[in-house]
C-alpha cells in the first residue's frame, strides 16, 4: 500500500480553471506623430525628452534626423511618417518631443531609438476587445498593423523592423547581433 505525501489527500474533486476577471487591460500610449497616431505598449518606452536639434550624420536618409545624447549614449532620432512614406523631413514643429524607445535588437550598438513626436503622448488602458484591425492596404514599411482604438485610428509600428532600418541607416550596414560560435 503506497502512502500519500503528508498533508495531501486524494479527493474526487476536479480542477477548475479560473478566469482572472474581465478582459486583461493593456497599458499603452497614443503617440502623436506628424500625420497620425501610433499605439505602443508603455513597456517599450524609456523617456520623453524635449526636442533638441540632433547632431547630423553623414550620408543618412532624410527621415533620420541625426543623433542626440541621452544617458551618456548617442541615440539616433527618426521621423516615423517620413520613414514609412519615403520622404525627407521638412521642418520640426515648435512643441516637438523625442520619445526614447527601447530597441528590440540584442545589439549593444543600438539599445535605444529616438522617435520624433509632435506633442506629448497620452496614456491609455485598452482591452483587446476594443481594438479593431483596419488593415494596411499599402503594406507600409515599418507598420505592423493599422487599428482603431475607441474610434481613433492608430498605427501599431513594427518595432523590430524599425530597429533594423534605423540601425542600417546609422551604421551603414545591418549590425551583427550575435556571433557564431
Amino acid at each position: 500500500m503506497s502512502k500519500q505525501p503528508r498533508g495531501r489527500r486524494k479527493t474526487g474533486a476536479k480542477k477548475v480553471l479560473r478566469r482572472a476577471g474581465p478582459g486583461k487591460e493593456l497599458h499603452c500610449m497614443l503617440i502623436p506623430v506628424e500625420s497620425g497616431t501610433l499605439l505602443l505598449p508603455t513597456s517599450t518606452m524609456a523617456e520623453v525628452i524635449d526636442y533638441a536639434e540632433p547632431a547630423p550624420m553623414n550620408s543618412s536618409p532624410g527621415w533620420l534626423l541625426g543623433q542626440v545624447e541621452w544617458e551618456s549614449r548617442q541615440v539616433p532620432v527618426f521621423s516615423f511618417c517620413d520613414l514609412i512614406n519615403g520622404t525627407d523631413i521638412d521642418k520640426v514643429a515648435p512643441k516637438s518631443k523625442i520619445m526614447i524607445l527601447k530597441s528590440l535588437s540584442d545589439s549593444a550598438r543600438m539599445p535605444y531609438l529616438g522617435l520624433l513626436l509632435n506633442d506629448l503622448p497620452k496614456p491609455v488602458a485598452i482591452k483587446e476587445s476594443n481594438l479593431v484591425q483596419t488593415g494596411d492596404e499599402k503594406k507600409s514599411l515599418g507598420v505592423y498593423s493599422r487599428i482603431t482604438v475607441d474610434e481613433q485610428d492608430a498605427i501599431i509600428p513594427d518595432l523590430d523592423r524599425l530597429t533594423h532600418l534605423v540601425t542600417h541607416a546609422t551604421f551603414g550596414a545591418l549590425p551583427i547581433t550575435q556571433l557564431d560560435s
